[in-house]
C-alpha cells in the first residue's frame, strides 16, 4: 500500500511538471502572478518604515508561514485550487497571491500600533481582499473556488491577521524578547527570568 501510494504520488508530480512546462510556464496567468507578487513585495520595501525592518520583515515571514499552512489545508482538502502555478515543485509558492497577503498584513502591522487600529484595518483589507482581488483572480481563472466561498475566506484572513500580530507582538514583548546579545529571555510573570542559549 505505501509503495502505490508513492508511485501514485510520483505519478502526480510528474503529470503536474509536464502540464506546467507545456500549459502554464509564461502564459498569461503566469506571469499575473510573477507580476503581482513582485508589485506587492516592492511597495512594501517602497513604504516600509526603515526603524522598523526587523519587525517588519518577522511579520512578512509570519505570515508567509501561516499563509503557506492554511493554503496547503485548503488545497489539501480540495476546498480551493490553482489552476496555475508560479512553480509546481513547491506548495508554498502555488498560491496566486502567496506574497500578496503576507505583504498587506506587513505594512497593516507597521502602520497600525495599536489592536483597535490594527483590527479595523485588516476587516477593511481582508474585505477588499475577499470581495475584490479573489473574485478577479476567479475570473483570470487562477483561482477556484470548490468546497469554499469569499465570506469564509475573509474571515480566515482576519483569523490570520489576528494569529500573526499575536505571535510577533509576544515576541517584542516583556514576555518573550530578543536581548541585543542574542539571548533569548523568557520572563514569567515578570519574576525571575531565564536565559537560554
Amino acid at each position: 500500500m505505501p509503495n502505490d501510494i508513492e508511485e501514485l504520488n510520483v505519478k502526480e508530480s510528474r503529470l503536474e511538471l509536464d502540464y506546467w512546462l507545456q500549459h502554464d510556464v509564461f502564459s498569461f496567468q503566469w506571469w499575473i502572478i510573477v507580476i503581482i507578487n513582485v508589485l506587492f513585495v516592492a511597495l512594501l520595501l517602497i513604504l516600509m518604515d526603515r526603524k522598523r525592518t526587523l519587525s517588519t520583515v518577522l511579520t512578512f515571514m509570519t505570515g508567509f508561514i501561516i499563509v503557506g499552512a492554511v493554503d496547503q489545508v485548503g488545497k489539501f482538502f480540495d476546498l480551493w485550487r490553482y489552476p496555475h502555478q508560479l512553480i509546481p515543485f513547491t506548495e508554498n509558492l502555488n498560491a496566486v497571491d502567496f506574497f500578496v497577503i503576507p505583504s498587506i498584513f506587513a505594512y497593516m502591522y507597521q502602520k497600525f500600533s495599536t489592536w483597535k487600529s490594527f483590527l479595523i484595518a485588516i476587516v477593511v483589507a481582508s474585505l477588499v481582499i475577499s470581495y475584490v482581488g479573489e473574485p478577479i483572480f476567479v475570473s483570470l481563472d487562477m483561482y477556484e473556488l470548490v468546497r469554499w466561498s469569499y465570506w469564509k475566506s475573509f474571515f480566515v484572513l482576519v483569523g490570520i491577521a489576528i494569529l500573526m500580530k499575536g505571535v510577533v507582538d509576544l515576541t517584542q514583548s516583556s514576555v518573550l524578547h530578543f536581548d541585543v546579545d542574542r539571548e533569548l529571555v523568557i520572563d514569567f510573570k515578570h519574576r525571575n527570568k531565564k536565559k537560554i542559549r
